[in-house]
């Protein structure tokens, strides 16, 4: 069981990636329990390029219609002992297999890789990852015009 953070870098929404072990204390309600997160590898491009380049948290990158794999979410609560506006994220073990494949896919792509990552229909961000992820567990730190209530609701209808 390792405490120490894998980190994945990327413009507003920074996803902080923590062990499989850690535990949920810091949690606090609301919070909610099933629903997804939409994950797809990726690029950045220039403002205009094409009708998908879209600015996410002030990076311009493709966006697809489709081909978002659905990484199922066990419960998202409120994290109540971190700095700033963010959720605790518990997959399921399924969708922890499906972040791990999206991660390992975006940090071997290169530094154009993004990881787009949408919730309830929207994007939230597209973050580069500098190395893959193994575990179930993770602290999302979400934008400043997102709370994290909103954030738990979206991830309930997704």
């Amino acid at each position: 069981m390792s405490s120490l953070p894998a980190k994945v870098s990327g413009l507003g929404v920074a996803l902080l990636l923590l062990s499989g072990c850690a535990s949920g204390a810091g949690a606090a309600d609301p919070g909610a329990t099933g629903g997804t997160l939409e994950l797809v590898v990726s690029e950045t491009c220039a403002a205009g390029s094409a009708p998908e380049c879209v600015d996410v948290n002030g990076e311009y990158v493709r966006v697809p219609s489709a081909g978002f794999s659905r990484a199922g979410v066990e419960s998202v609560a409120v994290a109540t002992d971190q700095a700033g506006n963010a959720v605790d994220v518990t997959l399921t073990s399924e969708g922890a297999g499906v972040l791990e494949s999206a991660t390992t896919e975006a940090a071997q792509a290169g530094g154009d890789a993004r990881l787009v990552i949408k919730a309830g229909g929207e994007v939230l961000t597209a973050v580069a990852v500098g190395q893959p992820f193994e575990g179930e567990h993770f602290l999302l730190a979400l934008p400043p015009e997102l709370s994290a209530e909103a954030f738990t609701e979206r991830v309930g209808r997704g």
